[in-house]
């Protein structure tokens, strides 16, 4: 019997909790297999050991993991492959397939362009445009996002700056900091983050610090959420798993 487990990230906030489970319940809408089960990497339960163990328990024999992340970083490449493999142990009988997190997609940046055109804010030479990614000493974050930026560019024909919340530069604070002294007429923020949570919270934060010294316009745009198009691309990704599987 399969199974598809979702493997989000985890959160100190309920309500980050809360929306990725329903975003979670939007994708098993789309599935088939009849056990389907959700898991935290870190903060929250249950843990991907004790959803592994509900699925094996359910009556699962192949199990198609899927990051529900963004981007590919260590959470990706090391965390979930290192605690997947660990609880595995304990199951050697069961067949396990990991997917991709979501990546460079097209109907995504079109998403991201959706949320600058839902704040109703002209764009004007003299307005910037900041897309904000959780940060990563992973390089590949840093490309990705830059690729994502190059393309929302085309679509909006307007410069679009990125930036991190931590692991690597250039910093949110520090570009906010670096545009005080430029003459502007006001700062479009795009966070690159699925849920609410701190790292949304750190970005109000900073805008409501940075609203208090000067005299900029700051514009804080929806994160992604529980959209049909973020929800279709994660579907498309444990496709590939599912398909890869027949054919191997």
């Amino acid at each position: 019997m399969e199974a598809v487990l979702y493997i989000c990230h985890g959160s100190r906030l309920e309500s980050a909790i809360s929306q990725a489970i329903e975003f979670v319940e939007s994708c098993k809408n789309l599935r088939n297999e009849p056990i389907q089960q959700y898991c935290f990497l870190e903060l929250s339960q249950p843990t991907i050991s004790q959803a592994l163990e509900e699925c094996v328990a359910l009556g699962a024999t192949q199990i198609l993991a899927i990051p529900v992340l963004l981007l590919t970083a260590a959470h990706a490449k090391i965390d979930i492959p290192f605690e997947l493999e660990k609880a595995m142990q304990n199951y050697p009988q069961i067949n396990l397939q990991l997917g991709k997190p979501i990546g460079i997609n097209n109907e995504i940046i079109d998403l991201l362009f959706e949320r600058i055109k839902q704040t109703y804010q002209p764009i004007t030479l003299k307005t910037k445009i900041l897309l904000v990614g959780r940060g990563s000493s992973d390089l590949d974050v840093k490309r990705d996002l830059s690729l994502i930026a190059k393309r929302l560019e085309e679509k909006i024909n307007h410069p679009v700056h990125i930036c991190f919340l931590t692991g690597c530069k250039p910093y949110f604070r520090e570009l906010i900091e670096e545009f005080n002294d430029l003459e502007i007429d006001r700062i479009v923020i795009v966070p690159y983050l699925l849920f609410t949570g701190l790292l949304i919270n750190g970005i109000r934060n900073i805008v409501e610090e940075y609203s208090q010294k000067n005299n900029n316009k700051y514009i804080l745009c929806d994160y992604l959420g529980n959209s049909s198009v973020v929800v279709h691309a994660l579907n498309n990704r444990i496709d590939e798993i599912s398909f890869n599987k027949v054919m191997s």
